[in-house]
């Protein structure tokens, strides 16, 4: 009893003094950071940075379920087909588990294919795996928030 007491009492000192969730914390940045540099890349279509940044065999499902792959969807920058304007997350949360993370969230997004402005509300999940010590992008899924119904 006085082991798992004084294992406890440890423990929440630890807690208290930031030593555990600090280093969660850090990469909780770091993947926020991964994050950021990543709709920045795709509003740049920046494909070679974008490309670098994201898992051989990351899969790509976007809001009206069409589903691509990689090399796919970097070709969808490439030529024009996607050409987002705008992509901003609200209230996004990141979870990390281990050398894998969850960021997700409602975001607006802004795309511009074919001289064709559309604003689609969504919600996403974005999953990051820490390759080589860089996080990198392995999946994205989203679903289209409806509009409000009128009244």
């Amino acid at each position: 009893m006085r082991t798992r007491r004084w294992a406890t009492t440890a423990l929440a000192a630890a807690a208290v003094a930031g030593a555990l969730p600090l280093a969660a914390a850090d990469e909780g940045a770091a993947v926020r950071a991964a994050h950021d540099r990543r709709m920045a890349l795709t509003i740049a279509a920046d494909v070679p940075a974008l490309g670098a940044m994201m898992t051989e065999d990351l899969t790509y499902t976007h809001s009206n379920a069409a589903t691509e792959t990689k090399a796919e969807f970097l070709a969808g920058l490439t030529s024009g087909k996607y050409l987002y304007r705008e992509i901003a997350p609200k209230d996004r949360r990141v979870r990390v588990h281990g050398d894998a993370a969850i960021v997700s969230g409602p975001a607006h997004v802004v795309i511009e294919p074919g001289g064709q402005r559309t604003e689609i509300d969504l919600y996403f999940t974005e999953l990051y795996v820490k390759q080589g010590g860089q996080w990198k992008m392995a999946l994205w899924q989203s679903t289209r928030i409806p509009a409000p119904a009128a009244k």
